[in-house]
This record gives C-alpha cells, structure tokens and sequence, in this order.
C-alpha cells in the first residue's frame, strides 16, 4: 500500500525517498510499456482546508525529484507532496507578497529551485523558494493568467487569458523574449504544456481546442482536426509524444497520439467515485500520470497497464 497519505488509497507499492534539493534528479527508465489501458493506483487527498486536503484542486507538476505541486485553488494556496509523503503549503489567502488568490497554474523552475504560480484573482505569477516556501517576488502586468510551463530551454511560458495571448519569460533576466497572440489564432489560453522538442501546446478556452505551436508563435496542428473535445481544461504530453488532455465537459481523461488521433479516454472510477470535471494534468518522472479530479477535491495517480 502506498502511504502517501493516510486517505483513501488503491495499492500499490509505497514510493522512494525524496533526494535533497541539491541533488541531481537521476535519469528517469525509458519508458516502453504499450498503451493498453489507464489504471488508478492512488488517490491522493480529500475534501477540506486542512494541510493535505483540497478545495477545487486544479494545475498539477511533478519536479525532478518526483514531489507533486497541486493549485488548491478555493484554499488559496499550493501544496508540495513529497514521494515520501511529507506536505509543504506554499500561500495563504490574500492579496499581499507570499499570499495567493485564485492560484490555476503551477510551474517548477527546472533545476528544482523555485516554484511559479499563476495566480487569476490577484492577475499576477508568484515565484516562491523550494527549500523555504518564502515569496522571491510577483509579476504582474496580467490578466486573470491561469497556465505556466517551463519549455525545453529553460523560459517560462504563460497564459495571459483575459489578455488573450501567451508570453514567454526568461527567468533569470526577467525579460520578456517573446509572444503568441491573436496574430496566431490564440484567443483565450487556460492551460500550457512543453514537450521536449520545443512544442507548446495550448488549451484554447474560446475554441474548446489543443492547439501546438512552434516557440515562433507558428500553429502547426490541433486537436480539433481529429475530433471535438468538450470544455478542455489542462494538457500534458509525455516523453513519447502523447497528449493527455483533462476533459471537464465529459469528466474524463483523453489521450491522443503526437499526431492527434485518439488513443483511448479514462472515465474509469477511484474508490467508487467517478471522475467530475477534471482540471489539472502532469507527467511524473517515470511517466506516471497525475489527474486533478477537480470537483471530487482530489488527485488521481494514474498508470499504463
């Protein structure tokens, strides 16, 4: 059984030790399991305010070192969940610096060191230190922002979706170096992924859509030119290529080929409970796959099998 938490859980064998945060994320097995199915082996979390439960949990992203970051969003913070269990919140309601309102998208800088919230009720993105949990400063100049990744060079993309466009951010200058916008067909952008070969793929609120692009801002293809999806809410893609996208319309978990055909949906049940309105989605280091199931206050630890 998994001791994650104390919760309800689904066996499965307990997870290693957490490294320090000055080690080196060792490199991650090649992943070479086919596609069969999507299991649930963990449920993580429960309804409630307390440290280790979830109001409305929304983005999701796992650091080198396997800890799952979750935007709590109606408790107005962001929970760390070590491997080893272990539970570091980051906020607390408000407005003021170190405090977060309305979090929606959560983004670990790659070396492990900082975590960057996207905050839409305060229209800014919050840079907390890993090792203490303290604010390292905000960045405002948004517009209700709800998705932050980090691509295959290390910038920081974000999604200014009352602004209708996406920006890219070099961290280390604190320079904007580049923007996606209506010239490019985005409209109202709520969810980012990165893959490893410079692709940024989009949820597009206005147009229920994935859309890639090239970091040039360049549409290359979309979900939409294979099937119709229904209230999308987060992507993720993993290191062969599949998008996993969070389909709140449908309460499932849709996974498709790099090119856009559909692979399968998971709309199966954990603990008796089925899936409602999905809302975050991230790939762990050894291809694990985490799903916010949003409105069960909770998160699923999916896997091949």
């Amino acid at each position: 059984m998994s001791d994650r938490f104390d919760f309800l859980e689904i066996g499965d064998r307990a997870p290693a030790t957490l490294p320090p945060p000055d080690a080196e994320p060792g490199a991650a097995p090649v992943f070479t399991q086919p596609a069969n199915a999507l299991k649930a082996v963990e449920v993580v979390g429960e309804p409630g305010t307390e440290v280790g439960q979830f109001n409305a949990p929304t983005g999701l992203c796992v650091d080198p070192w396997g800890s799952l970051y979750v935007a709590d969003s109606n408790n107005h913070r962001v929970q760390r969940i070590t491997p080893a269990g272990e539970v570091y919140v980051f906020g607390r309601p408000g407005a003021s610096s170190g405090q977060m309102w309305g979090p929606q998208g959560v983004a670990v800088y790659p070396s492990g060191r900082f975590l960057f919230v996207a905050e839409q009720g305060t229209h800014r993105i919050h840079c907390f230190r890993f090792d203490n949990g303290q604010t390292s400063g905000f960045i405002t100049g948004f517009r209700g922002p709800s998705g932050v990744a980090f691509d295959s060079d290390g910038m920081l993309w974000i999604a200014d979706t009352g602004n209708g466009r996406l920006l890219r951010l070099d961290t280390t200058s604190g320079d904007f170096i580049g923007t996606i916008d209506s010239a490019s067909g985005v409209q109202r952008p709520i969810a980012i992924a990165c893959d490893s070969s410079g692709s940024i793929f989009v949820v597009e609120g206005a147009q229920e859509d994935v859309v890639r692009y090239s970091t040039q801002g360049v549409r290359l293809s979309a979900v939409s030119e294979f099937r119709r999806l229904s209230a999308p809410r987060a992507v993720a893609v993993d290191r062969q290529g599949r998008i996993y996208v969070a389909e709140a319309g449908l309460n499932r978990l849709h996974v498709l080929e790099p090119h856009g055909a559909s692979i399968m949906t998971f709309e199966g049940q954990a603990g008796s409970i089925p899936l409602k309105s999905p809302g975050g989605v991230a790939i762990g280091p050894n291809d694990e796959i985490y799903l916010a199931d949003t409105l069960n206050h909770r998160v699923l630890r999916l896997v091949w099998a």
